[in-house]
């Protein structure tokens, strides 16, 4: 075809004109309305030796030394650990007790994985191909002491079930419904669930979820992954982590506008 009529032509850029700087306004809007990436980091292919005691429950984690508090105490942090892939550490840890003839329950170990961090949290990836386990011996401090736990109470609060392998920094975006299918199969192999809560100032809290008497509760949870959802339990602080002890009718769906309603996603100011 030749040229265009020149009524055409003139009637076509003036649309141009019009739609041109409309679409530049539109893209720069809807870039900056979109959510940003979360600051999660997994050091991939990285390996790190890590000291600290095991425990077993509530879920397989490390109690690491974190320097002291204000009266001279040691204080430690938590380091939930998961395995690789969608699978979580009991197996891998189990099977290194069967290997070494011991329980590693509440020994000093040094174990070798994969950190994984976000907002505070750190979480370890522990592989039986790493060679894991470099030392194993008797804890120097009384365990109990080392666990410090209070008991919050009864609480009801308000998030969002996720993955936290993915949450804290292997997955961009590790939430929501466009995370959805990888985050239940995550948790349905074993990762432990974390309820992730955010109140309407913007502050995040994170929860770890067991059942009622500490048992798992990856299955019962499956089907309220990725949705707004209301949990009442009993709430107890393991150091700087907050375990949840659902009951299996403890927890029901609910509209993400009823998140912030009652002043707040969290019912229980000691837990912020």
């Amino acid at each position: 075809m030749g040229n265009a009529p020149k009524s055409f032509v003139a009637v076509i850029k003036r649309y141009v004109l019009l739609l041109m700087p409309i679409v530049f306004i539109l893209a720069v809007v809807i870039a900056l309305s979109q959510k940003k990436f979360a600051s999660g980091n997994f050091e991939f292919g990285t390996l790190t030796d890590v000291k600290g005691v095991y425990f077993k429950s509530p879920v397989p984690n490390l109690k690491v030394v974190n320097g002291k508090d204000i009266l001279g105490n040691l204080s430690y942090i938590t380091i939930p650990l998961i395995g690789y892939g969608k699978f979580g550490a009991d197996g891998i840890m189990n099977d290194i007790e069967k290997e070494k003839h011991v329980s590693l329950d509440s020994k000093m170990i040094t174990l070798k994985g994969t950190l994984l961090y976000n907002d505070g949290k750190i979480l370890m990836q522990v592989g039986g191909g790493d060679n894991p386990i470099n030392n194993i011996k008797e804890a120097a401090t009384d365990t109990n002491k080392l666990v410090q736990h209070k008991d919050l109470g009864s609480i009801t609060v308000k998030g969002e079930i996720v993955d936290p392998k993915c949450f804290f920094g292997v997955m961009k975006p590790g939430e929501g419904k466009p995370h959805k299918d990888c985050a239940i199969r995550c948790i349905l192999g074993g990762i432990p669930p974390v309820l992730h809560v955010m109140d309407k100032n913007g502050t995040d809290n994170y929860y770890l979820i067991v059942g009622a008497s500490g048992e798992k509760m990856n299955k019962a949870v499956q089907d309220y992954v990725a949705a707004p959802v209301e949990i009442h339990a009993k709430a107890v602080q393991y150091n700087d982590w907050i375990v949840l002890y659902v009951g299996d009718k403890n927890i029901k769906e609910i509209s993400k506008s009823a998140l912030y309603q009652g002043g707040g996603a969290i019912a229980c100011a000691a837990c912020n």
